[in-house]
């Protein structure tokens, strides 16, 4: 049987409000040195994401007025606990992309749970 990406995922993940100002989510990217910071609502279900880049565009701008909201990226790629690992590893090809939010898969809920990295899925096949 196929393994599920529940077995292989980092849980939890290093999260901001949606009405977080942008410094105050640059600082919690700095302290966790992380290249990006996902962005929930106060369901904890995600909106998108918010990159080291996006941060870049509002430079000139007064950080602690801007809201994460302002400027996230809505488009962040989710898979669920129960899919399988060969489903994680086609949705990142097919989205050039090296790693999936992984999100609740009970009805009506986006929760985060954690991350899948592509890192984690090669070392896995480097043990198997």
């Amino acid at each position: 049987m196929e393994e599920k990406v529940i077995n292989i995922l980092r849980r939890g993940a290093i999260t901001c409000h949606e009405h977080m100002s942008i410094k105050e989510v640059a600082q919690i990217m700095v302290v966790n040195r992380i290249r990006y910071c996902v962005v929930v609502n106060p369901q904890n279900e995600v909106m998108g994401i918010i990159s080291a880049r996006s941060i870049l565009k509002a430079f000139g701008k007064d950080l602690e007025q801007i809201q994460a909201k302002d400027i996230l990226l809505p488009f962040a790629i989710t898979i669920t606990p129960n899919s399988t690992r060969k489903d994680a590893i086609d949705l990142m090809t097919r989205k050039k992309i090296e790693h999936l939010i992984v999100v609740s898969d009970r009805p009506g809920s986006k929760a985060v749970l954690g991350l899948v990295h592509a890192a984690d899925i090669v070392s896995k096949m480097g043990r198997d």
